[in-house]
């Protein structure tokens, strides 16, 4: 997958959370001829998670073998992000941060968003980024990618790539040009075909791009409940959280990491503060 310096190191105690910046050491560099002895290797499998942080569910523990596999067997993820005191005091939009939790409060994946501080300052909340998801075993699980897209330019669709290491694309999300309620649809990108439909309020209309605080979707396919996402106030916390409720038990890893990626999509276009 694609990194950057963006992308925090990881430490772990009873959640995940940023710790250090990356060394800034120099590479080594030889000056001397170099016989090549062997040829290169695929990629490393993925590190499990240990079992403590495994996942339990009946009588059995899954251990997860890749990053978004952690999302299995999750009746409900919660989005909560992370300010920053510098955002308070300038008023200058950073670089957002995320920590998606189980419902025990356990703390799934770290995501913390790549963009530049020139499309910060001059697209807010449209702007152009990329979310790197990092879970406990401190490796990528899930990249989103969204393009440059103004909430006021009602004739530009909104979307987010949802991509998986080492590089390959789950699936995306893209606004569909209605104009009696906020309406997306969720791709598969292996199949090509289309996997949920994800509907706003009614009667706000396909220009509207600031929803009330308080707000909910449904996801829906083949005429059946899927899943939905809210936007609620946690008074135990003093802070808004976008929650994501599978209401079909037998959803797979993927489709969660897709509705996880709609979530992340709404959330920007909708429920940050600067245009």
């Amino acid at each position: 997958m694609l990194q950057n310096n963006a992308v925090r190191t990881l430490q772990y105690d009873s959640e995940i959370r940023v710790a250090q910046q990356p060394s800034l050491s120099e590479p080594r560099v030889y000056d001397s001829h170099i016989s090549i002895t062997s040829q290169p290797r695929p990629e490393a499998p993925r590190i499990p998670l240990p079992v403590p942080i495994a996942t339990v569910t009946g009588s059995r523990t899954l251990i997860p073998l890749s990053g978004y596999d952690c999302l299995a067997d999750l009746p409900s993820v919660h989005i909560e992000q992370t300010f920053e005191l510098n955002d308070a005091l300038t008023g200058v939009s950073s670089e957002n941060r995320y920590v998606v939790r189980s419902p025990l409060g356990d703390a799934i994946f770290a995501a913390n968003e790549s963009s530049t501080e020139k499309n910060r300052l001059l697209w807010g909340a449209g702007r152009p980024f990329q979310m790197h998801l990092l879970d406990k075993t401190h490796q990528e699980a899930l990249v989103f990618r969204k393009k440059l897209a103004m909430g006021s330019m009602c004739c530009q669709a909104k979307s987010l790539e949802i991509w998986i290491p080492p590089g390959n694309l789950l699936g995306k999300v893209v606004q569909s040009p209605t104009f009696m309620q906020p309406e997306f649809f969720i791709e598969d990108e292996s199949t090509g075909q289309l996997k949920f439909c994800v509907e706003g309020p009614v009667g706000l209309g396909f220009c509207c791009f600031s929803l009330p605080k308080d707000c909910y979707f449904k996801i829906h396919s083949g005429g059946n409940m899927r899943a939905s996402i809210d936007h609620k106030w946690l008074a135990s916390k003093s802070q808004y959280t976008t929650n994501i409720y599978f209401s079909d038990a037998k959803l797979t890893a993927k489709e969660r990491a897709l509705i996880l990626g709609s979530a992340f999509l709404l959330e920007y276009l909708f429920f940050q503060t600067r245009f």
